[in-house]
Protein backbone atom coordinates (compact mmCIF):
# COMPACT_ATOMS: atom_id res chain seq x y z
CA UNK A 1 0.00 0.00 0.00
CA UNK A 2 2.81 2.29 0.61
CA UNK A 3 4.68 1.54 -2.65
CA UNK A 4 1.26 2.38 -4.23
CA UNK A 5 1.07 5.97 -2.42
CA UNK A 6 4.35 6.78 -3.94
CA UNK A 7 3.59 5.72 -7.13
CA UNK A 8 0.52 7.71 -6.82
CA UNK A 9 2.28 11.16 -5.53
CA UNK A 10 4.96 10.86 -8.24
CA UNK A 11 2.07 10.51 -11.28
CA UNK A 12 0.55 13.71 -9.35
CA UNK A 13 3.44 15.64 -9.28
CA UNK A 14 3.92 14.76 -12.71
CA UNK A 15 0.58 15.89 -13.91
CA UNK A 16 1.11 19.59 -12.22
CA UNK A 17 3.75 19.92 -13.85
CA UNK A 18 2.29 19.67 -17.57
CA UNK A 19 -0.83 21.43 -16.40
CA UNK A 20 1.63 24.38 -14.99
CA UNK A 21 3.46 24.59 -18.90
CA UNK A 22 5.99 27.31 -19.20
CA UNK A 23 6.62 30.06 -17.19
CA UNK A 24 4.38 33.24 -18.31
CA UNK A 25 6.61 35.95 -19.83
CA UNK A 26 6.74 39.54 -18.45
CA UNK A 27 7.49 41.18 -21.75
CA UNK A 28 10.89 42.04 -20.87
CA UNK A 29 12.70 38.81 -21.49
CA UNK A 30 12.13 38.05 -17.92
CA UNK A 31 9.59 35.29 -16.51
CA UNK A 32 6.43 36.10 -14.47
CA UNK A 33 6.95 37.21 -10.65
CA UNK A 34 4.14 34.16 -9.50
CA UNK A 35 6.33 31.44 -9.42
CA UNK A 36 4.17 28.42 -9.93
CA UNK A 37 6.89 25.43 -9.44
CA UNK A 38 6.22 23.12 -6.52
CA UNK A 39 8.92 22.69 -4.18
CA UNK A 40 9.08 18.70 -4.73
CA UNK A 41 12.69 18.19 -5.08
CA UNK A 42 12.84 16.65 -1.38
CA UNK A 43 9.67 14.92 -1.22
CA UNK A 44 10.62 13.12 -4.42
CA UNK A 45 13.83 11.50 -3.20
CA UNK A 46 12.27 10.00 -0.08
CA UNK A 47 12.31 6.40 -0.63
CA UNK A 48 8.46 5.47 1.33
CA UNK A 49 10.00 1.49 1.14
CA UNK A 50 12.87 2.57 3.96
CA UNK A 51 12.28 0.00 7.09
CA UNK A 52 12.69 1.38 10.52
CA UNK A 53 14.02 -0.81 12.83
CA UNK A 54 13.54 0.80 15.91
CA UNK A 55 13.65 -0.57 19.82
CA UNK A 56 11.71 0.81 22.65
CA UNK A 57 12.23 0.49 25.98
CA UNK A 58 9.24 0.31 28.41
CA UNK A 59 8.66 3.37 30.29
CA UNK A 60 8.84 6.66 29.85
CA UNK A 61 11.21 6.98 26.98
CA UNK A 62 8.67 4.93 25.15
CA UNK A 63 5.49 6.39 26.13
CA UNK A 64 5.49 9.27 23.16
CA UNK A 65 5.58 6.29 20.38
CA UNK A 66 2.12 5.53 21.34
CA UNK A 67 -0.01 6.83 18.53
CA UNK A 68 2.94 6.00 15.98
CA UNK A 69 2.54 2.26 16.80
CA UNK A 70 -0.75 2.27 15.86
CA UNK A 71 -0.49 3.88 12.78
CA UNK A 72 1.59 1.69 11.73
CA UNK A 73 -0.60 -1.29 12.68
CA UNK A 74 -3.14 0.31 11.08
CA UNK A 75 -1.02 1.00 7.69
CA UNK A 76 -1.80 4.53 8.48
CA UNK A 77 2.37 5.55 9.10
CA UNK A 78 4.50 6.96 6.44
CA UNK A 79 7.20 4.19 6.57
CA UNK A 80 7.18 0.49 6.73
CA UNK A 81 8.17 0.21 11.11
CA UNK A 82 8.97 -2.62 12.87
CA UNK A 83 9.08 -1.69 16.92
CA UNK A 84 10.47 -3.92 19.55
CA UNK A 85 9.26 -2.90 23.49
CA UNK A 86 12.31 -4.41 25.80
CA UNK A 87 12.18 -4.54 29.48
CA UNK A 88 15.75 -2.73 30.27
CA UNK A 89 18.64 -0.32 28.55
CA UNK A 90 20.68 -2.92 28.09
CA UNK A 91 18.52 -4.95 25.66
CA UNK A 92 18.15 -1.50 23.90
CA UNK A 93 22.20 -1.38 23.81
CA UNK A 94 22.35 -4.94 22.59
CA UNK A 95 19.66 -4.19 19.89
CA UNK A 96 21.88 -1.37 18.49
CA UNK A 97 25.13 -2.52 18.81
CA UNK A 98 23.91 -5.72 17.59
CA UNK A 99 22.49 -4.36 14.41
CA UNK A 100 19.34 -5.55 15.04
CA UNK A 101 18.18 -2.46 15.22
CA UNK A 102 18.63 0.86 13.33
CA UNK A 103 16.87 3.30 16.33
CA UNK A 104 16.37 3.18 20.09
CA UNK A 105 14.75 5.15 23.05
CA UNK A 106 17.24 5.79 25.46
CA UNK A 107 17.97 6.95 28.89
CA UNK A 108 20.47 10.44 28.08
CA UNK A 109 23.89 8.94 29.49
CA UNK A 110 23.08 5.85 27.60
CA UNK A 111 23.30 7.62 24.21
CA UNK A 112 26.77 9.19 25.09
CA UNK A 113 28.48 5.81 26.38
CA UNK A 114 27.32 3.82 22.92
CA UNK A 115 28.48 6.95 20.79
CA UNK A 116 32.19 6.34 22.81
CA UNK A 117 31.98 2.59 22.94
CA UNK A 118 31.26 2.53 18.56
CA UNK A 119 33.79 5.27 18.29
CA UNK A 120 30.66 7.65 17.17
CA UNK A 121 28.51 5.22 15.34
CA UNK A 122 25.72 6.01 17.15
CA UNK A 123 24.10 9.60 17.29
CA UNK A 124 21.16 11.66 18.85
CA UNK A 125 18.67 12.13 16.80
CA UNK A 126 15.90 14.06 19.30
CA UNK A 127 15.33 14.35 23.00
CA UNK A 128 12.08 12.63 23.73
CA UNK A 129 11.82 12.94 27.74
CA UNK A 130 12.60 15.75 29.93
CA UNK A 131 12.54 15.29 33.90
CA UNK A 132 11.02 12.21 35.72
CA UNK A 133 12.25 12.82 38.96
CA UNK A 134 9.78 13.67 41.97
CA UNK A 135 10.87 13.69 45.23
CA UNK A 136 7.74 12.34 47.23
CA UNK A 137 6.67 12.71 51.08
CA UNK A 138 4.58 11.01 53.54
CA UNK A 139 4.08 14.41 55.32
CA UNK A 140 4.10 17.75 54.87
CA UNK A 141 7.58 18.98 55.72
CA UNK A 142 9.34 19.36 52.75
CA UNK A 143 8.53 22.85 50.95
CA UNK A 144 12.02 22.91 48.60
CA UNK A 145 15.49 21.59 48.87
CA UNK A 146 16.73 23.72 51.77
CA UNK A 147 13.92 21.84 53.97
CA UNK A 148 15.64 18.57 53.34
CA UNK A 149 18.71 19.99 55.84
CA UNK A 150 18.74 17.57 58.31
CA UNK A 151 16.53 14.40 56.87
CA UNK A 152 17.38 11.26 55.38
CA UNK A 153 15.95 11.19 52.06
CA UNK A 154 15.74 7.63 50.35
CA UNK A 155 17.03 7.39 46.53
CA UNK A 156 17.05 4.36 44.08
CA UNK A 157 19.48 3.19 41.52
CA UNK A 158 23.32 4.16 43.43
CA UNK A 159 26.07 5.35 40.82
CA UNK A 160 23.29 5.78 37.64
CA UNK A 161 21.15 8.78 37.58
CA UNK A 162 19.09 9.51 39.82
CA UNK A 163 21.95 9.21 42.62
CA UNK A 164 23.64 11.77 40.43
CA UNK A 165 20.77 14.35 39.45
CA UNK A 166 19.86 14.55 43.58
CA UNK A 167 23.84 14.84 44.03
CA UNK A 168 24.05 17.81 41.91
CA UNK A 169 20.34 19.66 43.38
CA UNK A 170 21.49 18.99 46.69
CA UNK A 171 25.16 20.72 46.19
CA UNK A 172 24.00 23.69 43.73
CA UNK A 173 21.34 24.39 46.86
CA UNK A 174 24.17 24.72 49.80
CA UNK A 175 23.26 20.78 51.26
CA UNK A 176 26.66 18.52 51.36
CA UNK A 177 25.42 14.91 50.98
CA UNK A 178 26.37 12.52 53.66
CA UNK A 179 26.59 15.46 56.35
CA UNK A 180 23.55 17.54 55.53
CA UNK A 181 21.31 15.55 53.82
CA UNK A 182 21.79 11.79 53.95
CA UNK A 183 20.97 9.44 50.98
CA UNK A 184 20.06 6.00 51.68
CA UNK A 185 19.81 3.09 49.17
CA UNK A 186 18.85 0.38 50.92
CA UNK A 187 16.03 0.12 48.33
CA UNK A 188 17.81 0.38 45.52
CA UNK A 189 15.36 -0.66 42.84
CA UNK A 190 12.26 1.68 41.32
CA UNK A 191 9.96 -1.21 42.60
CA UNK A 192 11.37 -1.92 45.79
CA UNK A 193 11.38 2.14 46.78
CA UNK A 194 7.49 2.32 45.29
CA UNK A 195 7.13 -0.56 48.03
CA UNK A 196 7.98 0.77 50.76
CA UNK A 197 7.32 4.74 50.45
CA UNK A 198 4.00 3.28 49.42
CA UNK A 199 3.27 1.35 52.68
CA UNK A 200 4.85 3.48 54.57
CA UNK A 201 7.90 2.00 55.52
CA UNK A 202 9.79 5.75 54.33
CA UNK A 203 8.52 9.32 54.21
CA UNK A 204 10.86 10.87 51.65
CA UNK A 205 11.44 9.17 48.27
CA UNK A 206 13.28 10.12 45.24
CA UNK A 207 11.38 8.08 42.37
CA UNK A 208 10.85 8.76 38.20
CA UNK A 209 7.30 8.64 36.19
CA UNK A 210 5.64 6.17 36.48
CA UNK A 211 6.77 4.74 39.86
CA UNK A 212 5.84 8.02 41.04
CA UNK A 213 2.28 7.57 39.97
CA UNK A 214 2.26 4.43 40.91
CA UNK A 215 3.52 4.85 44.79
CA UNK A 216 0.55 8.31 44.86
CA UNK A 217 -2.40 5.49 43.83
CA UNK A 218 -1.32 3.07 46.75
CA UNK A 219 -0.66 6.07 49.13
CA UNK A 220 -3.44 8.84 49.48
CA UNK A 221 -0.92 10.49 52.17
CA UNK A 222 1.76 10.58 49.74
CA UNK A 223 2.06 13.79 47.80
CA UNK A 224 5.01 15.21 45.29
CA UNK A 225 7.05 17.86 47.46
CA UNK A 226 9.92 18.76 44.91
CA UNK A 227 9.46 18.70 41.03
CA UNK A 228 13.25 18.03 40.58
CA UNK A 229 13.20 19.35 36.48
CA UNK A 230 11.64 22.62 38.24
CA UNK A 231 14.99 23.05 40.15
CA UNK A 232 17.23 21.73 37.66
CA UNK A 233 16.26 24.62 35.62
CA UNK A 234 16.95 27.26 38.45
CA UNK A 235 20.73 26.19 38.94
CA UNK A 236 20.91 25.45 35.24
CA UNK A 237 20.21 28.85 33.87
CA UNK A 238 16.94 27.55 32.37
CA UNK A 239 18.04 24.81 30.36
CA UNK A 240 16.13 21.41 30.59
CA UNK A 241 16.86 18.62 31.98
CA UNK A 242 17.11 16.00 29.28
CA UNK A 243 16.43 12.46 30.39
CA UNK A 244 15.89 10.38 27.54
CA UNK A 245 16.07 10.83 23.98
CA UNK A 246 16.44 9.02 20.42
CA UNK A 247 19.55 7.42 19.23
CA UNK A 248 20.27 6.09 15.48
CA UNK A 249 23.15 4.27 14.11
CA UNK A 250 25.63 7.03 11.83
CA UNK A 251 25.45 3.95 9.17
CA UNK A 252 21.58 4.45 8.63
CA UNK A 253 21.56 8.28 9.32
CA UNK A 254 24.11 8.99 6.20
CA UNK A 255 21.54 6.29 3.95
CA UNK A 256 18.82 7.81 4.83
CA UNK A 257 19.07 11.04 6.13
CA UNK A 258 16.06 12.61 4.38
CA UNK A 259 13.92 9.47 5.35
CA UNK A 260 14.64 10.04 9.17
CA UNK A 261 13.87 13.92 8.74
CA UNK A 262 10.21 12.84 7.91
CA UNK A 263 10.49 10.08 10.33
CA UNK A 264 11.20 12.73 13.07
CA UNK A 265 8.22 14.82 11.84
CA UNK A 266 6.05 12.10 12.53
CA UNK A 267 7.40 11.13 15.75
CA UNK A 268 7.20 14.73 16.91
CA UNK A 269 2.82 14.60 15.95
CA UNK A 270 2.99 11.05 17.90
CA UNK A 271 4.48 12.81 20.90
CA UNK A 272 1.96 16.06 20.78
CA UNK A 273 -0.65 13.31 20.50
CA UNK A 274 0.48 11.25 23.59
CA UNK A 275 0.51 14.47 25.48
CA UNK A 276 -2.90 15.96 24.49
CA UNK A 277 -4.83 12.99 24.49
CA UNK A 278 -4.45 11.08 27.66
CA UNK A 279 -7.31 8.80 27.49
CA UNK A 280 -6.60 7.74 24.18
CA UNK A 281 -2.88 7.72 24.01
CA UNK A 282 -3.01 5.74 27.33
CA UNK A 283 -5.12 2.38 25.75
CA UNK A 284 -2.46 2.55 23.10
CA UNK A 285 0.47 2.52 25.66
CA UNK A 286 -0.95 -0.25 27.42
CA UNK A 287 -1.70 -2.35 23.97
CA UNK A 288 1.82 -2.15 22.80
CA UNK A 289 3.50 -2.96 26.45
CA UNK A 290 4.77 0.25 27.24
CA UNK A 291 3.03 0.74 30.79
CA UNK A 292 1.40 -1.85 31.79
CA UNK A 293 -1.95 -0.32 32.48
CA UNK A 294 -4.31 2.32 30.61
CA UNK A 295 -5.10 4.12 34.02
CA UNK A 296 -1.74 3.92 35.54
CA UNK A 297 -0.10 5.75 32.00
CA UNK A 298 -3.00 7.97 31.91
CA UNK A 299 -2.49 9.46 35.51
CA UNK A 300 1.22 9.33 34.57
CA UNK A 301 1.63 11.03 31.02
CA UNK A 302 0.82 14.86 32.50
CA UNK A 303 4.06 14.40 35.00
CA UNK A 304 5.70 12.23 32.43
CA UNK A 305 7.32 15.52 30.57
CA UNK A 306 6.91 14.00 27.32
CA UNK A 307 8.90 15.90 24.51
CA UNK A 308 10.27 16.69 21.19
CA UNK A 309 13.63 18.45 21.38
CA UNK A 310 16.19 18.84 17.93
CA UNK A 311 18.85 21.06 16.85
CA UNK A 312 20.50 23.81 19.04
CA UNK A 313 17.73 23.53 21.91
CA UNK A 314 18.28 19.49 22.52
CA UNK A 315 22.07 20.21 22.09
CA UNK A 316 22.37 22.64 25.17
CA UNK A 317 19.93 20.98 27.39
CA UNK A 318 21.75 17.53 26.59
CA UNK A 319 25.40 18.93 26.84
CA UNK A 320 24.25 20.66 30.64
CA UNK A 321 23.72 17.31 31.94
CA UNK A 322 26.36 15.67 30.35
CA UNK A 323 28.73 17.81 32.45
CA UNK A 324 27.41 17.09 35.61
CA UNK A 325 27.25 13.31 34.81
CA UNK A 326 30.90 14.05 33.66
CA UNK A 327 31.49 15.59 36.68
CA UNK A 328 29.94 13.33 38.70
CA UNK A 329 31.10 10.06 37.55
CA UNK A 330 33.63 10.13 33.85
CA UNK A 331 32.43 6.26 33.41
CA UNK A 332 28.73 7.79 33.67
CA UNK A 333 28.93 9.55 29.98
CA UNK A 334 31.47 6.43 28.34
CA UNK A 335 34.68 8.04 30.15
CA UNK A 336 35.09 11.60 27.86
CA UNK A 337 32.90 14.52 27.61
CA UNK A 338 30.53 13.84 24.84
CA UNK A 339 31.80 16.28 21.60
CA UNK A 340 28.51 17.98 20.34
CA UNK A 341 29.72 18.28 16.93
CA UNK A 342 29.98 14.63 16.69
CA UNK A 343 27.22 13.21 19.10
CA UNK A 344 24.24 15.02 17.47
CA UNK A 345 22.20 14.66 13.69
CA UNK A 346 20.31 17.74 13.39
CA UNK A 347 17.89 16.81 10.92
CA UNK A 348 17.71 19.56 7.59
Amino acid sequence: MKKLLSIILALLMLTALVACGAPADNGDGTDSAVDTTLDTSNEAEIDYNTKFNITVIAGTTGMGFAKLMNDDKNGEAKFDYNFEVVSGADLASSAIIGGKANLAAVPTNLAAVLHQKTGGEVQVVAANTLGVLYLIENGETVTDIASLKGKTVYCCQQGANPEYITNYLLTENGLKVGEDVILDFTYNTPDELTTAIGSGIVDLAVLPEPKVTAALSQNESLRRAINFSDEWEKVSGGLPLVQGCLIATKSFIDAHSAELALFLEEYKASIDFVNANADEASKMIEEFGIIPKAPLAKKAIPNCNIAFLAGEEMAEGMMSFYRVLYAANPASVGGAEPDSAKLFFVAK
